[in-house]
């Protein structure tokens, strides 16, 4: 009997024998949209279940639902100058300040364009120019701000998507809360500055990730009681930013409290991590999680397909991220070698997808990918 796509889904991240390899769009925002679109699909509120339903493929679709419940304890106000967003952030030990600069960066311009399409705008960056940690005793109040926070579902919100959805994919519960180690690195210190602090007052540090981490347990655990079957952890370290050694001390123990915590509700566990991250997989493995989410390989990461299947072949599944440049620039004729060296790779590796990170490339390229797997799916 054929599966149905949700069905085939569920075998492959629950490591059983899916019928093909899905192949799934990555729409976690606008920066992921195609080069070019109808002009219905790019109206406010995108409906990025729509945008995937029309370029194609395997339904994987992220669901934003768990919100922050409203606190006296604290209290962030933003302010844009230009380019720059000036955020400060209060609590009743006091406030923290930090810039971030958002700006365009170069977007492909496809002229002319299929009739009805627009460009959906330039890709968007941020840079952080000061972080909220400027000194040692920021910590104290970074703690308390992460002492108050407490969370809720939309489990309606959840369930009139899963609707929407059916058989023909999986929704997944995005938003998942990083390590404690990420999070400093990437929005609240900067490296340069926890390098220095872990030196001068690990103590210090290693409290605040604690309490980073029992809040984002409360997270997972509001979470694992909603309607969905898949939840997604936005990690991101790679070791181009920190050591394996400090991955494994400071980021692997949450994400093992995060993993157990899905799956003593019975939820699937995927970890969001691209780039290089080969040094990482032995310890990514060891937190249990059920999927790595973008595993990249070179040129853009540095984890060969068949070196991926050798170290977790049997214990994970693999959400393998296709090329973003064969996607902008590549050939009819590049496209299909690509994937069908891909799958020869992959052999009979059952447990995996293949992720489309979009980002503006040509409809047509994105399409042909998703045709091609197709084809060689028919000759598993």
């Amino acid at each position: 009997m054929k599966m149905t796509p949700k069905q085939n889904l569920i075998a492959v991240l629950s490591g059983g024998e899916p019928q093909w390899i899905p192949v799934c769009m990555h729409i976690a925002n606008t920066n992921n949209l195609p080069g070019h679109l109808p002009q219905a699909l790019l109206e406010e509120p995108l409906d990025r279940l729509h945008i995937s339903e029309f370029v194609g493929g395997d339904m994987l679709h992220e669901v934003s639902a768990v919100r922050t419940k409203a606190n006296t304890g604290w209290d962030i106000k933003t302010e844009a100058r230009g380019d720059m967003r000036i955020s400060t952030l209060t609590t009743t030990e006091g406030a923290l300040t930090q810039e971030v600069m958002t700006a365009a960066v170069s977007t492909p311009v496809y002229d002319p364009l299929p009739e009805g399409h627009i460009l959906p705008g330039p890709i968007m960056n941020s840079v952080h120019k000061a972080f909220f940690v400027k000194q040692l005793s920021d910590y104290r109040i970074l703690k308390c701000y992460y002492e108050t926070l407490t969370y809720e579902c939309d489990n309606n919100l959840i369930a009139r998507e899963q609707a929407r959805v059916a058989e023909k994919g999986l929704c997944v519960l995005g938003g998942g809360p990083s390590s404690p180690l990420y999070a400093l690195v990437s929005s609240h210190v900067g490296i340069e500055r926890l390098s220095l602090d872990l030196f001068d007052d690990s103590e210090e540090v290693e409290s605040t990730m604690q309490v980073m981490t029992d809040t984002a347990c409360r997270w997972y655990r509001t979470a694992a009681a909603s309607p969905c079957e898949v939840i997604r952890c936005t990690e991101d370290l790679d070791t181009k930013l920190v050591s394996p050694d400090w991955f494994r001390r400071y980021a692997v123990p949450a994400l093992t409290k995060y993993a157990r915590i899905c799956h003593a509700a019975g939820k699937k566990f995927v970890i969001h991590m691209c780039g290089p991250v080969r040094d990482f997989l032995q310890d990514i493995k060891a937190t249990g999680a059920d999927a790595i989410h973008c595993l990249t390989a070179p040129p853009m990461g540095n984890t060969a397909i068949q070196e991926a299947r050798r170290m977790l072949q049997g214990h994970m599944a693999v959400m393998l991220r296709v090329d973003a440049h064969l996607l902008l620039s590549g050939s009819v004729g590049e496209i299909d070698c690509a994937v069908a060296n891909m799958c020869s790779e992959l052999g009979d590796w059952n447990n995996v997808l293949a992720i489309i990170p979009c980002g503006r490339a040509p409809l047509e390229n994105i399409r042909r990918v998703i045709d091609q797997f197709r084809k060689q799916n028919h000759r598993r």
